[in-house]
This record gives C-alpha cells, sequence and structure tokens, in this order.
C-alpha cells in the first residue's frame, strides 16, 4: 500500500512533524512518496535556484526504509491569487505523480497534505485525504489574495477525511469541520535536548551567567529585528547567537549590533549539545495573524534544554506560565522580560523544564496521529 506526503518543506531540511509523520506512515507498513515543495517558474531569476528548479528530472530518491522523495515540476506563479492558476498548477502536479516511476498514483492508502493548493490534485486521488495545517497559508508575505487562498483551503478541508490543526487559532478557521477536526500540537525530540541539559545541570550547583542569549530557526519577512536590535542595544556585554538562514534584509538591519552573531545552520544534535550554556532563548516575531497562529517548534526545543523562553506575543503560547515563557509585544517589554527572566531563573526551574516538558515529546503526538489513521484506515491499523 502507497501513501503520498504533500510537502511544503524539502525532506532534508529541518526535522519537523511532516518529516516524522511521513515516516510513521512507513513505520506502519506504507510506501512512502514524501513530495518535496513546489518552486514556481519565477525561481529561474535566481541563479541559486537553478538547482531545485530542475530537481524534477530525477525522479524519485530511495531514502531507506520504506521512503522515497521527489521535486515536483515547477509551477505557473500566481496560483495564490488566481484560483484557476491553483487548479492548472494541481493537475501538473498530478500529472507529474503520474508519470514518476512506481505508479505512485495508484494503490494509494492515504494521504498526508500540508499544501492547501492542490485540492483538484487531491480530488483526482481516489484515497482518503489527512489535511495537516500548520500555519496560516492566507498570512505569508508574497503574490497572494487572501480570499483566493481561503477558498483554495476550504476547498481541501471539504475532501479531506481528516483535518489535523497545531492549535485553536489555526483549528478556528476549521470550525464548519468539527467532526474531523482534530488538535496536534509541534513537539520535539525530547532525548536529544534533555540528556546535554541533565549532563551540564548536574555539574553545577549554582546557575552561572554565560552572558549569551539564544535564537534558533530562519529568520525572515517575519523576524522582529527591531525587538532583537532593542535587546542586543540593552545587553551590550551578552552575545545573542543566532542560528539559520537569514535574509539578506535582516542581517543588514542588525549588522550595527556587534554582539549579534549570525552563526548559521547547525545539525539539530549540535543545537541541543550547546543550547543548555545560555542564559534565555528567544522567539522574536514580528506581531501579524502568520506569527499569531504559529507553534514554533523552537519553543519545544528550547524549553526540553530547560531554558526560560522570552517570546513575542504568540497565542499558542499564552496557555503556558512564566516559569517557562514570557511573551512581549513591544521593544522594550521584551527588553524588561529577558531581564525578569535572567533575575528568576534558577537551576531547580531548569530542571523544571527538563522534567515537564517530557509530554512534548514526538512519541506522544505520533500515538494522537496513529489514532486518526486507525480511524480513516481500520483494516491497515
Amino acid at each position: 500500500m502507497k501513501a503520498l506526503v504533500f510537502s511544503t518543506n524539502n525532506y532534508r531540511s529541518f526535522p519537523s512533524r511532516k518529516q516524522r509523520f511521513a515516516r510513521r506512515l512507513a513505520e506502519r507498513g506504507y510506501d512512502v512518496l514524501y513530495v518535496e515543495a513546489p518552486v514556481t517558474w519565477l525561481a529561474s531569476a535566481r541563479l541559486q535556484q537553478w538547482r531545485k528548479l530542475c530537481a524534477w528530472r530525477s525522479g524519485t530518491h530511495e531514502q531507506g526504509d520504506r521512503v522515497w522523495t521527489a521535486s515536483p515540476t515547477p509551477w505557473l506563479p500566481y496560483f495564490k491569487k488566481y484560483e484557476a492558476v491553483a487548479d492548472h498548477d494541481a493537475l501538473t502536479y498530478y500529472r507529474y505523480l503520474q508519470s514518476l516511476a512506481g505508479n505512485w498514483t495508484e494503490g494509494v492508502g492515504i494521504v498526508l497534505t500540508y499544501l492547501p493548493f492542490v485540492p483538484r490534485a487531491l480530488g483526482l486521488l481516489d484515497a482518503p485525504v489527512i489535511y495537516d495545517c500548520v500555519d496560516d497559508h492566507s498570512a505569508y508575505p508574497g503574490l497572494l489574495l487572501k480570499a483566493t487562498v481561503d477558498r483554495l483551503e476550504a476547498r481541501t478541508a471539504d475532501i479531506a477525511s481528516a483535518v489535523i490543526a497545531t492549535n485553536e487559532t489555526i483549528a478556528a478557521k476549521f470550525s464548519s469541520h468539527e467532526d474531523k477536526l482534530s488538535l496536534i500540537q509541534n513537539g520535539v525530540d525530547h532525548e536529544l535536548f534533555a540528556a546535554p541539559a541533565m549532563r551540564w545541570l548536574d555539574t553545577l550547583t549554582t546557575l552561572p551567567r554565560q552572558h549569551r542569549f539564544l535564537y534558533v530557526g530562519a529568520m525572515r519577512e517575519w523576524f522582529d529585528v527591531q525587538a532583537l536590535g532593542t535587546v542586543a542595544a540593552a545587553y551590550p556585554d551578552c552575545r545573542i547567537d543566532c542560528f539559520g538562514e537569514a535574509l539578506p534584509v535582516v542581517r543588514d538591519a542588525l549588522a550595527v549590533h556587534a554582539n549579534i552573531v549570525f552563526r548559521g545552520t547547525l545539525p539539530q544534535a549540535l543545537i541541543a549539545e550547546e543550547a543548555p550554556r545560555y542564559d534565555v532563548a528567544l522567539i522574536p516575531f514580528r506581531q501579524s495573524p502568520l506569527t499569531l497562529g504559529v507553534d514554533p517548534l523552537k519553543f519545544y526545543e528550547y524549553v526540553a534544554a530547560g531554558l526560560p523562553v522570552v517570546s513575542s506575543t504568540i497565542h499558542a503560547l499564552g496557555t503556558f506560565g512564566e516559569d517557562m515563557v514570557r511573551l512581549a509585544s513591544t521593544p522594550q517589554e521584551y527588553v524588561d522580560a529577558v531581564q525578569d527572566t535572567i533575575d528568576n531563573d534558577s537551576l531547580e526551574l531548569r530542571r523544571y523544564r527538563v522534567r515537564s516538558s517530557r509530554r512534548f515529546d514526538w512519541s506522544f503526538r505520533i500515538a494522537e496521529f496513529d489514532r486518526i489513521l486507525d480511524v480513516l484506515t481500520p483494516d491497515e491499523s
């Protein structure tokens, strides 16, 4: 039996629920085709995108353990503005899947989609569909019309046999589908982050100041350079390490602050080793419908490493106490929250965060995913 995963990320990018749920399908006995993020023909204007633009020519790639990957043929642009273009691209997407060796459109047992833009392709596949919505797609910047994206997503939800949302803010968009709606938050490889934290904490009798702050993740349009710059200016004796890819506009805006260090990308295991030795972890996002509705993976990783967190206002984090995260809505609130966090942190709180974050482990999220699969595919459970 085959399973298709329509993703918005590449398989070898940072490990997220998309890869984890895909691998879970393989563990349940499916041959899984993980279809990587599509690009449009506009990518041809950027030399660094040419490899991705032509990746479809190489067909499928075996990743081991019953998982294959493929990159789709390029799409027409403006599919987020015009529904007819989206439907054309969805048909192109389906025909690409048909063309792949392995008959991937035949004998499909389940489709897991993160793309809300291809309801036409979903309708052509004779299989149950799970729509796992992890973002407010209509809130992204770029060439889109909110009404168009919302209509495409509504069509996707109508086709789906099950809809998953990462938090209550996202779930509210699917109130008309409560009968098939589930909530599965993001998670963490708890042992990966907790073990280095506990090894370090067990060597201490008091919590030392490290004079280092941590940020891990992409730094794109939603990144709040004003908040981070204000923190950098308020704490000139503290280094702020930023791991991840940063847009040139972000680097340029923060270049004046010598204590902000862009350290590029590191494997998750190396981040986990370094993370405990920071004073505070940051999530500085600009306030927008997009960021209000996220369920940031980095939060779960930070607290599994024992770190206290200061974040911009994010609805999903509002349910946690200040022993886990302090929320700030202005740059000065951010500075104050960082100081309060450092002043109140302790070895006991570090250990508490590590222990209590065990409940965020991916094993529990996958168990919830399994329950959905058991309902949709009872003969396979």
